[in-house]
């Protein structure tokens, strides 16, 4: 899908609710590919997360800020009415984007790299597992074993459910969306 400001082109992993659009979804997680300096898409009431999962440095620019974000670097976090640009250092990025809106949900977003065995509880009204290397596999009780591939998501939505995670190496994004209390 393309940007809010046509800068780009979004792969969208998943928005709440389905048939919502940009101006009126709950929260949403979307993969983007950066080859263009420019700025971000205006999104007022949104908080957003971003991290950089494939490619070189990006170049973040914030009112008088500025810092490099690269595959390694904590996930940047800004309000969506935030004037905030980017440039590219080292050619394309492929980045990892989650937005919520504030007056109904928080999030949190973490990168795990692991070797062996990962189980990631289910926290929130929501959580989902992005895998961005490797091929993990999962074990389920009803299909077996399922084996997945960069790019897929798992989501999580039982409050009791969690995920296991076999790989011999693998890095994952992994999303919490949480309700925000009236």
């Amino acid at each position: 899908m393309p940007w809010k400001n046509d800068g780009g082109i979004t792969r969208e992993i998943i928005r709440c609710p389905a048939n919502s659009s940009l101006d009126n979804f709950e929260w949403r997680i979307s993969v983007a590919t950066v080859s263009t300096a420019g700025r971000f898409s205006i999104f007022p009431g949104i908080d957003r997360s971003l991290a950089l999962t494939e490619g070189g440095e990006l170049l973040i620019s914030q009112d008088a800020r500025h810092f490099t974000l690269t595959s390694e670097a904590p996930i940047f976090e800004f309000a969506g009415e935030e004037q905030v640009g980017s440039s590219l250092l080292a050619g394309p990025v492929t980045d990892f984007n989650v937005m919520t809106r504030r007056r109904l949900h928080t999030h949190t977003l973490h990168r795990f790299a692991f070797t062996g065995t990962l189980c990631v509880p289910h926290r929130g009204h929501t959580s989902a597992v992005y895998i961005v290397k490797g091929s993990p596999h999962i074990r389920q009780p009803k299909s077996g074993v399922v084996q997945l591939a960069p790019g897929d998501a798992v989501l999580l939505t039982a409050p009791d459910q969690e995920l296991t995670l076999d790989a011999t190496e693998a890095e994952i994004m992994v999303t919490n969306i949480f309700d925000v209390s009236n």
